[in-house]
């Protein structure tokens, strides 16, 4: 049985959640690169300004990486779970696509980023 504090605390925690995915998302904006790296190394560097495909291959393992209108993803990838192909596409700066068995990191930078902090 809900009482009348029960559905007022509901809402309220709905309504908190809306805010903070609103704050959250409104900080973001569009990179200009993209940094692919492998086991910690860095693979490469690439403009989100022109279209291509990148091919990872390092020990054995494959992964494409597609950049295409300003969006990244992951084509293909010759890992178990797929998730990184799941993922689907990134374009704002600090998004990632992981490639945790292949060990490949996909990240977006450059751009304008609001700070969370300033130190002196």
């Amino acid at each position: 049985m809900f009482k009348k504090a029960d559905i007022l605390l509901a809402c309220f925690l709905v309504a908190a959640g809306i805010a903070m995915s609103y704050m959250f998302s409104f900080g973001q904006s569009a990179g200009d690169r993209l940094d692919i790296t492998c086991d910690g190394e860095l693979f490469g560097t690439y403009p989100l300004s022109e279209d291509r495909t990148v091919t990872v291959e390092r020990d054995g393992h494959v992964n494409r990486i597609v950049i295409e209108g300003g969006t990244v993803h992951m084509e293909f990838s010759d890992c178990s779970g797929q998730d990184c192909v799941k993922q689907g596409a990134i374009s704002d700066t600090g998004e990632s696509i992981i490639c945790l068995p292949n060990r490949v990191v996909v990240e977006i930078t450059g751009g304008s980023r609001q700070y969370d902090t300033i130190a002196r």
